[in-house]
């Protein structure tokens, strides 16, 4: 009699334990469930760049600007996001209507951190406290 007390009394614990704590698993699942959106949302961070433009070595000071985006852009989609361009296939061919003229010789390059660029804007990941300096000029 007293072991079919002592299972009755195990069961009704065990069967009050699950019960509590299936509730409270389940309401704390569904309330901090993220979609797949809000997670990309939460991982990427903001970054600060600064954007001189120059022309043959003059600042623009009008149209250089320092710029807030998030991790992982590259630099022609932050120019886009900022800048009125026209671009074709990854190539700057003009900003805030300044225009590179093949006649002249002149042609968008840019630099980063001081250094000249090895790859086109669509390629080139901007990284936070990244200074670029587009300049409009002969090579």
């Amino acid at each position: 009699m007293k072991d079919k007390m002592k299972l009755g009394l195990l069961l009704a614990t065990l069967l009050t334990l699950t019960a509590c704590g299936d509730s409270t698993q389940t309401a704390l699942n569904e309330s901090s469930a993220l979609v797949p959106s809000e997670v990309k949302v939460a991982m990427t961070e903001s970054i600060s760049a600064s954007i001189v433009l120059q022309e043959e070595g003059k600042v623009l000071t009008a149209i250089s600007k320092d710029v807030k985006t998030q991790e992982g852009q590259n630099l022609l989609e932050i120019m886009e996001e900022n800048y009125n361009l026209t671009a074709k296939d990854g190539f700057i061919f003009a900003i805030e209507g300044y225009e590179q003229n093949q006649k002249e010789g002149k042609y968008w390059l840019y630099t980063i951190n001081g250094q000249e660029a090895t790859v086109g804007a669509a390629d080139y990941i901007v990284e936070d406290q990244d200074v670029i300096v587009w300049n409009l000029d002969g090579i």
